[in-house]
């Protein structure tokens, strides 16, 4: 007689495969477009596969051998069960270099900088980009920046 493993979580978002697919990408801290990098696909793909109540696309094969790679365990995400051997086979597998969501090696000041960065629309990103280039250039050389000033006219 073969018994079913049922997993503990019997109902929800969590027990659909997409929900446990979300569910490792948060457990190793990638973000969407981090995994849609590393999968070679868009954001909007790595959404797709995600979208709960079968509303979403199932993901390929191929790319389930990826997020092994990646260290995802891909028996809990098509199962529901956890896999005893998770480590030997993302060692196995091998590994991919993913950007992750998380900078745990940026100092406090870098993080506050990061999240205001993140915060600034496409424009203001250019011009901060720019600002950043300008200073590094100008760092080192002896060059001070100039400063603009506007001539005050004077009243009548």
């Amino acid at each position: 007689m073969v018994r079913k493993n049922t997993p503990v979580n019997t109902t929800g978002e969590k027990n659909s495969s997409p929900g446990r697919l979300k569910q490792e990408r948060t457990r190793l801290g990638l973000s969407q477009v981090a995994l849609g990098k590393a999968l070679g696909v868009t954001k909007w793909t790595v959404i797709n596969y995600e979208r709960p109540a079968g509303r979403g696309t199932p993901i390929p094969a191929d790319l389930l051998s990826a997020c092994a790679r990646l260290g995802m365990d891909v028996q809990y995400i098509l199962t529901g069960v956890a896999s005893a051997n998770l480590n030997r086979v993302a060692e196995e597998a091998g590994d991919y270099r993913v950007e992750h969501k998380t900078a745990d090696a940026l100092s406090k000041e870098e993080r506050r900088l990061l999240e205001k960065y993140r915060r600034l629309k496409p424009p203001q990103r250019h011009h901060a980009q720019a600002i950043v280039a300008t200073l590094e250039s100008t760092s080192g050389t002896g060059k001070a920046i100039k400063t603009v000033r506007r001539k005050s006219r004077a009243r009548r």
